[in-house]
């Protein structure tokens, strides 16, 4: 049995050795799944992060492409199913669908996610045995697998790799120029140069030297520029306001349930009420916190508005809206509306990037048969634009839901002139799942990749502070009824991501092209 080593050159050379037998291979990707999701929340054992690839490396050694798929895909399976399990419960908590059906319906969603890592091992396999050097090309290659996964088929960036470092913060810093892609290529790097450490024999070892004095300059340069670098914008304010986050609390089963809509709307007044007394410039609501539609004229409607002039502050909430076709057909959207302290509707943001599964049904040829969850008026349809809304102290840009996991879309709200933004959702789908942890720490790298402070609202939970170098400066309970005024501030630059987008993603896919294409010209050794 042939396996992958380092060449005189850098890349892989073909040697005899020992390779774990069948079944020790299948164990070894299971592990390497199950340490990888213990380094994100809510475990948090960030460590594992730098070594949970190395046991699914180990694995692939000595294998062919197709070989270091079924691994591969294995062990990502083994990930995807324990970062997203809650999507089974979601299901079927919230729908008629019985698990029975809502565990495939998990299974499919995570086999295609598992086929990203199962692509990274076969790939790794394929130039190995074109002797490319697959140390050197394995972060691009994992970089440009994760960027495709933002954006392909599910559209679904959950848990890249470089979140699991949120609370390593010195290192955190990079991705005001890289995006969280920068911090998952150096993890990345790590892993495949510890195993090849730990594979090599003899001299060998020298052939590393590169790899191990390029991981070293990454491991302290980095780090310590980034604490210079926050350590710096610190001191800088361009601007400042006050902010109450009012976390409702609504239970899932009694959100849309006329029975419980005064109840709902009393709730969310006192909490305003209360936290008016802070004299905030801004009160925020989570998403559809009013149970009602707000576009239409009505009592509803206009209690809202009074709520507003009565306080004196700004309101942002989230609300179920409509529009109507040309053909009279009725399309559902995921709506924020920003009410003045007069009493008048200044503007709205309709959701862009929608829920698979919760909004939408991807794959609906094949699923004909599921439902989407959140069954309202109509099918959901994406809003066109990111909307920038003007306060008198600063401008600001809404991630409803979860688009605050998706850096491309968050971009562009700073790009056409946000000093803030404000994430509205309503985490009460997940339950208490490891969801909502996930979901807040991914949100720490948008403050990041943009250098602008990020207030992040959750309907039963986890609503957070988030300063602009990505520390959580206050966070609230699950499944509480609370307010709480915060001041934030933010440092006036645009970062270097803010203004290119992903530039280092888009970078790491041609690399990944370019070794593909110099491989096709090869045969295999």
């Amino acid at each position: 049995m042939a396996t992958v080593s380092l060449s005189r050159n850098g890349g892989p050379a073909v040697a005899v050795a020992r390779h774990p037998r069948r079944a020790a291979r299948a164990g070894l990707a299971v592990a390497s799944g199950l340490v990888l999701a213990a380094a994100f929340p809510p475990v948090d054992l960030e460590f594992l992060g730098w070594v949970g690839l190395v046991p699914l490396l180990l694995a692939c050694r000595g294998l062919g492409p197709r070989a270091a798929f079924a691994i591969g895909f294995l062990g990502g399976g083994v990930f995807y199913v324990a970062i997203v399990y809650w999507v089974a419960h979601t299901i079927s908590a919230y729908s008629a669908i019985p698990v029975a059906l809502a565990v495939p319906i998990l299974l499919l969603m995570v086999s295609v996610l598992a086929c990203y890592t199962g692509a990274f091992t076969a790939s790794l396999a394929w130039l190995a045995e074109r002797d490319l050097p697959v140390v050197w090309l394995a972060p691009p290659l994992w970089v440009g697998l994760e960027w495709l996964r933002s954006w392909f088929i599910l559209g679904f960036p959950w848990a890249s790799l470089g979140y699991c470092q949120y609370r390593y913060h010195d290192l955190a810093q990079l991705a005001e120029v890289t995006g969280v892609y920068g911090i998952s290529a150096i993890v990345v790097l790590f892993n495949v140069v510890t195993l090849t450490v730990i594979a090599e024999r003899g001299p060998g070892l020298r052939r590393l030297v590169p790899a191990l004095v390029l991981l070293t300059l990454l491991m302290t340069v980095v780090p310590f520029a980034g604490r210079r670098r926050a350590a710096g914008l610190a001191h800088r304010s361009a601007g400042h306001l006050r902010v109450a986050l009012v976390q409702g609390n609504v239970e899932q089963d009694h959100k849309w349930d006329p029975a419980y809509q005064d109840e709902t709307l009393r709730r969310y007044r006192d909490l305003t009420r209360a936290a008016s007394a802070e004299r905030p410039d801004l009160v925020v609501w989570p998403e559809t916190a009013t149970p009602f539609f707000f576009q239409e004229p009505g009592p509803l409607r206009q209690d809202i508005l009074d709520l507003a002039r009565e306080e004196r502050a700004y309101l942002l909430f989230g609300s179920p809206a409509y529009q109507q076709t040309g053909r009279g057909a009725l399309q559902e959207l995921n709506r924020a509306y920003l009410v003045s302290p007069d009493g008048r509707e200044l503007g709205t943001y309709d959701k862009i990037q929608l829920v698979p599964f919760g909004e939408y049904v991807p794959f609906q040829s094949v699923l004909f048969f599921v439902q989407r969850l959140v069954v309202a008026i109509g099918d959901v349809v994406p809003g066109v634009d990111p909307v920038v809304f003007p306060l008198p102290a600063g401008r600001f840009g809404v991630l409803i839901c979860y688009e605050d996991i998706f850096p491309a879309l968050t971009r562009r709200f700073v790009a056409r002139g946000a000093d803030f933004l404000v994430n509205v959702t309503n985490d009460a789908w997940f339950g208490r799942t490891s969801a909502p942890y996930q979901h807040l720490a991914q949100a720490t790298l948008r403050a990041v990749e943009n250098r602008v402070p990020l207030v992040r609202v959750a309907n039963t939970g986890i609503s957070a502070v988030i300063d602009s170098d990505g520390r959580i400066r206050w966070q609230g309970p699950l499944e509480e009824a609370i307010q709480h005024v915060d001041e934030i501030s933010w440092p006036g630059v645009r970062t270097f991501y803010t203004r290119f987008g992903d530039v280092f993603a888009w970078g790491c896919a041609l690399v990944t092209i370019a070794a593909l294409a110099v491989g096709a010209t090869r045969r295999s050794g």
